[in-house]
């Protein structure tokens, strides 16, 4: 016992202090699986006391002293990080995603980083090789197509994409394939281009996957495909700054897993994510100076949307003011504003327009984009007022997505002494935030694709300009806050909509066999979150707009049961059709109700048809963002 004593008194402080927060990880862990509950409810360890928590410390730093003393190898160092990241991932995952808890652990974690780095440096015992770095890379990657495009997956074959975004593409890639037109009766409540939406011609670019693996499924994986495929121009410009091999890993690693790139494939799909990839292409080929590429990339991100102009023509004014390339930037920006006045005239004339509306904290009335402009111009201190407030005059939204943007890569992208490099900010600011359009500023959206590849290129340039030592530690701090970030919302969505198909998928298997059976030659009108399952033809609409046309009869209407539709059975009840089927599900629930017309069908005048409507009111909400409706209105709104 005494030479176990003496053991003990050998031991310095920091060693103690490590095995204790060893201890105390390794103990709350087992509580925390073995609660009731989530650790979120009160409830979850309301069966325990104080003295079940100390004994149960008390053995846990016997343990890990014991074998100590008995290997005469002190393990704190390496058993702190390993009971810290199970803790840590045991918490996010019952977290729902929350962004602060994961943002809790991942600046728990930096700290813990900063004393490993103070007492011992960072330091590998082995080199880290090329081909390390091509796994480290591969696996990165691969763990990033895994998670999102599993829960694009996930959400359509659990009946919980919606029309917007996601059904309106999957109708119109039916089209493209067939007529290789995009057009769509589901976007705009009639037959119509989606180009006449947004001008958007990169879609072609997926259609021959589409073409051979016709399934809304090749959509969902297509895109985070297209996210991942950035790797390849980070990698290039990481070699270019003559980043080192485990310090480019890292980049590659935080680019794909930072929230900005993640998020915004679980809200399904939307032209923006070929921004990402694009602008990287864009900042290589001109880095490198190749400028034949630098054409093709630059006109391919055009294609993107019209307002992908907006990301090319900040970057030209940061190729005159910052590189003095002048001759390249005044290229770039008379084709982007060319370019963007052609597509502008182009949808004011045979489409929808610009969606000004976006903006319209900038106007007194109607107007466009070009008065936006002018008042910008005129009045900047009412610009300032609403950079960071949305449409309700609060700071909070905008304030988080900030953090949302710059923690992940550890506000790399602001730590410079260029500052003329800041002009890469830029596009930032009238994209995400002077508008008070709200999801411009929310991560889950897909406006947030053409900010990250900003805010990536300019962490890869800052990087580089830091000593090694600096690099390898900033690195490592913005790999913590990605990762961390990643599990806490990745992962867990991933959980959810996996466990969501094993606890009902026997209910989704019964709507798609029934929903099968309707001809594709039959016009359907539907809820949003059976639309993606019945896109596959020629006319589509969704119940929750369509406004019946004069002497109109639709073959079939299909609700979604699984949420109240009483309001639209009464409402398409008088318009003339009639309830012929109804889907249960294993516990007798109702899934799907089925109306076909009657005699009386098309027989309601507009004006009785728009009251029809009017009454009648679709409760299309689902438990995760408490409302449907809000998900569709959405798209046909503002959006598609």
């Amino acid at each position: 016992m005494l030479k176990f004593l003496k053991k003990l008194e050998e031991k310095p402080i920091d060693t103690l202090v490590l095995r204790l927060f060893t201890t105390w990880c390794f103990t709350a862990l087992g509580f925390l699986i073995a609660a009731e509950d989530v650790f979120s409810s009160m409830k979850a360890f309301s069966g325990y006391s104080i003295i079940q928590f100390a004994i149960t410390f008390a053995v846990v730093f016997g343990i890990i002293t014991l074998i100590s003393v008995l290997k005469k190898k002190s393990y704190d160092r390496k058993l702190l990080p390993v009971s810290f990241a199970l803790y840590a991932f045991s918490v996010t995952m019952q977290s729902q995603g929350n962004f602060f808890v994961g943002m809790c652990f991942a600046a728990m974690a930096v700290i813990m980083l900063l004393y490993y780095y103070k007492t011992s440096g960072l330091h590998l015992k082995k080199p880290f090789t090329t081909k390390k770095r091509n796994i480290y890379i591969i696996t990165a990657v691969a763990v990033f197509v895994l998670v999102c495009g599993s829960v694009g997956v996930f959400r359509y074959i659990d009946f919980l994409a919606p029309n917007y975004d996601f059904g309106i593409f999957c109708q119109m890639f039916h089209n493209m394939r067939e007529s290789f037109s995009p057009v769509t009766t589901c976007e705009r409540d009639k037959l119509l281009s989606h180009f006449a939406v947004h001008m958007s011609p990169i879609y072609y670019l997926l259609l021959p996957f589409y073409f051979v693996f016709p399934s809304p499924v090749t959509l969902q994986i297509g895109q985070t495909a297209v996210l991942a495929s950035a790797a390849a121009p980070v990698y290039l410009l990481c070699r270019h700054y003559k980043l080192s091999d485990i310090k480019t890993a890292c980049v590659v690693a935080v680019t794909l897993f930072q929230p900005a790139v993640m998020s915004g494939t679980f809200y399904d799909l939307h032209e923006n994510c070929f921004l990402f990839p694009l602008l990287m292409w864009v900042f290589w080929a001109f880095e490198r100076e190749k400028y034949a590429l630098l054409a093709v990339f630059t006109l391919l991100t055009l294609c993107v949307k019209e307002d992908a102009a907006i990301y090319i023509v900040f970057f030209a004014i940061f190729v005159i003011l910052n590189r003095k390339k002048y001759l390249t930037g005044a290229a770039m920006t008379v084709v982007a504003v060319v370019w963007f006045v052609a597509v502008t005239a182009y949808l004011a004339k045979y489409g929808d327009g610009v969606m000004t509306n976006r903006y319209g904290n900038y106007l007194s009335g109607e107007g466009t984009l070009f008065d936006v402009v002018k008042n910008v111009l005129v009045n900047p201190a009412y610009v300032f007022t609403q950079l960071f407030t949305d449409d309700k005059g609060e700071y909070g939204p905008k304030l988080l997505f900030f953090l949302q943007m710059g923690a992940p890569l550890a506000f790399l992208p602001f730590v410079t002494k260029k500052v003329s490099r800041l002009l890469l900010l830029l596009p930032v600011v009238p994209i995400n935030f002077m508008t008070v359009y709200p999801y411009q500023y929310q991560i889950n959206f897909q406006y947030s694709f053409g900010s990250a590849a900003f805010l990536t290129f300019l962490m890869i340039m800052n990087l580089a300009d830091l000593k090694p030592n600096a690099q390898k530690l900033f690195s490592c701090i913005a790999l913590i806050c990605s990762a961390t970030l990643f599990i806490t919302v990745g992962v867990s969505a991933v959980r959810k909509y996996v466990s969501q198909y094993v606890n009902f998928g026997g209910d989704t298997v019964v709507m798609r066999e029934a929903l099968a059976d309707i001809p594709s030659d039959k016009s359907v009108c539907s809820s949003t979150y059976l639309m993606p399952h019945l896109s596959k033809r020629s006319v589509l609409y969704e119940v929750y707009y369509h406004v019946p046309a004069d002497g109109e009869v639709l073959d079939y209407i299909i609700l979604d049961s699984r949420f109240d539709c009483s309001k639209d059975i009464e409402k398409y009840e008088k318009l003339g059709y009639a309830v012929t089927r109804t889907v249960t599900g294993s516990d007798g629930n109702e899934l799907i109700t089925f109306m076909e017309p009657t005699e009386k069908a098309g027989k309601v005048s507009a004006a009785e048809a728009e009251t029809a409507v009017n009454d009648g009111s679709q409760n299309s909400g689902h438990p995760e963002n408490g409302g449907l409706a809000s998900a569709g209105q959405k798209g046909a709104d503002t959006d598609a």
